[in-house]
């Protein structure tokens, strides 16, 4: 991943910005993932709006337009961030290592994604913020939502049923130094190989599904609904999935230090409505098909493919799997990609004291 060279602003009162990463690729399509005619900072159109308080503080997200970031869009449609009184701007990103410099400098006061090689360095070089909350996971013993797939001609003709048959062929994950990267490797090496056998390249989820299609990629991690879509298209078929990563922490909710330091009324408030999101998803298993609805005009996937993915994991507490994080930190450190030679403790770096509010706020999650 890492190819797209502009970020635009999904909310009618924040200019679009340039970022200083990527291979100068066209940029994306206005407005991508909103629906005609809603901005999303704008006021949802729900019955839960009517009960909000007048925004008090203005929250900027960064976001994926991915399925497991479904518990902010289930906050803005439902209202949620309206009834606690907050206004949220959002901004698309491809990939959350895109997303680490601006959290960092202040731009972003809220991102989600993988902690990554980028927030970790952040961390170390004292200029990013905190881990707050979960966002999505693994089950501990169930199918990863994240998947190598391989070219449904090539497995059927036996030439890559398992993952060591994949030395020296062209494999993508969405970035380098994320999750997708880590959950490549230990895919691989179920086939007792590492991502260093195989060529390995970055592409946006939905630019793998094409290259697939095509045939300039040989496999792939992706993660769902992609996994489903291209299982009902015939373009690919998953060989390593069951058990890939159990209890794996995919992905956090992460919040920039100057936005903790200066807009914490706005930090509590926002954990209140990401909170109230996350255990929606949670009771569902993700098979709502409202919330289905409010998930497809943000990834632009039919509703009935989302109902048939393979879910994320999350905790209804939001609480984090910190030993998993450290897990990953050690593979980032393995593939060079941070600034210090000795891992972090990483548990120096969570403040659960915005999930605590929200928890005083709403009660114990009840299934």
């Amino acid at each position: 991943m890492g190819t797209r060279g502009i970020l635009r602003s999904l909310s009618a009162g924040t200019a679009a910005f340039l970022i200083g990463v990527a291979c100068g690729s066209p940029a994306p399509p206005a407005a991508e993932g909103v629906p005609a005619g809603r901005e999303a900072g704008a006021a949802p159109v729900t019955a839960a709006a009517s009960t909000a308080v007048p925004p008090v503080a203005t929250v900027r997200l960064g976001y994926l337009p991915i399925m497991s970031h479904a518990p902010f869009f289930v906050a803005q449609e439902k209202g949620y961030w309206r009834e606690a009184g907050v206004e949220v701007e959002g901004t698309e990103f491809q990939g959350s290592d895109q997303m680490m410099p601006f959290l960092a400098s202040g731009q972003l006061d809220v991102a989600g994604g993988s902690a990554g090689a980028g927030f970790l360095n952040a961390l170390y070089q004292g200029v990013s913020g905190s881990i707050v909350a979960t966002m999505s996971g693994v089950s501990p013993d169930g199918p990863s939502p994240g998947a190598l797939v391989v070219r449904q001609e090539d497995y059927h003709s036996g030439r890559y049923t398992h993952p060591g048959q994949l030395r020296g062929r062209r494999v993508a994950a969405n970035g380098t130094g994320v999750y997708g990267e880590f959950l490549l490797d230990r895919a691989l090496r179920l086939g007792g190989i590492t991502i260093n056998d195989v060529d390995f390249v970055t592409l946006s989820f939905p630019d793998m599904v094409t290259a697939l299609a095509g045939g300039s990629l040989d496999a792939a991690l992706l993660t769902e609904p992609w996994v489903v879509q291209v299982e009902e298209r015939g373009l690919g078929v998953p060989i390593a999935r069951e058990r890939l990563d159990p209890n794996g922490q995919t992905q956090v909710v992460l919040y920039g230090e100057q936005f903790m330091r200066n807009n914490s009324e706005g930090a509590r408030r926002f954990m209140v409505g990401y909170l109230r999101a996350l255990r929606d998803l949670k009771r569902t298993d993700f098979k709502d098909p409202g919330d289905a609805v409010i998930i497809e005009k943000y990834t632009k996937l039919r509703p009935e493919v989302i109902l048939r993915s393979v879910p994320p994991y999350v905790d209804g507490e939001g609480r984090v799997n910190i030993a998993h994080l450290e897990l990953q930190q050690r593979f980032y450190l393995e593939r060079g990609y941070l600034n210090y030679r000795e891992p972090l403790d990483l548990q120096r770096f969570v403040d659960y004291s915005w999930l605590e509010y929200a928890r005083q706020q709403l009660g114990p999650y009840q299934p």
